[in-house]
């Protein structure tokens, strides 16, 4: 995929999510400036965001999207990358402004915070995705499976061996797991 292509891809899904893109900031901002600190919250509000983000992207949500979508000439590992990019960068958003009421409000750690909370963010939202493509108890599952991933990223970044490292790469395993399945996925569908 050409980068003109990926770009016009992006900013036509973002336009069409900008409204939820600007509530889910505004919500890290109230709870950013409403929390204590600390990495419970936003890790797990910001996932949250990310799997409402992820299921926003479900097909016949913006048929007219879809529609030029599948009349591109694109492969399905490609669009799902693509495809992939706006609710991560819709839930990394709403990191980055709770991130910034943190600062302004002038609470220690907020740097290791939005870390913390930017990784677990993006592989919840990934896992998420892949509910998108599924119908009854398959999409119930996967959405499970999205929220089980934010609570073993807050357990082994703060609750057990306290590794910010670990949780690091244990998000990162499981975010390209996630795409490579969502990215098969959407290939079955596009047998070219």
């Amino acid at each position: 995929m050409t980068g003109r292509a990926l770009a016009a891809m992006v900013q036509a899904r973002l336009y069409v999510s900008r409204g939820f893109v600007l509530y889910a900031c505004a919500a890290a901002a109230l709870a950013a400036w409403l929390a204590p600190a600390g990495a419970a919250v936003p890790l797990l509000l910001c996932s949250a965001l990310g799997i409402v983000a992820a299921l926003e992207q479900t097909p016949g949500r913006h048929p007219h999207l879809d529609r030029c979508e599948q009349s591109a000439p694109l492969f399905g590992r490609e669009l799902a990358r693509a495809k992939a990019l706006i609710p991560c960068a819709a839930a990394i958003a709403a990191v980055a402004v709770y991130a910034a009421v943190q600062i302004v409000r002038g609470l220690p750690d907020t740097g290791e915070t939005a870390w913390t909370a930017g990784v677990a963010v993006v592989a919840t939202t990934l896992v998420a995705l892949s509910a998108t493509l599924r119908r009854g108890w398959t999409r119930v599952l996967y959405v499970v499976s999205a929220g089980a991933v934010a609570g073993a990223a807050y357990a082994v970044a703060v609750v057990a061996p306290r590794s910010i490292a670990a949780e690091s790469l244990f998000c990162a395993v499981v975010a390209f797991i996630a795409l490579r399945q969502y990215g098969e996925t959407l290939a079955r569908y596009d047998p070219v």
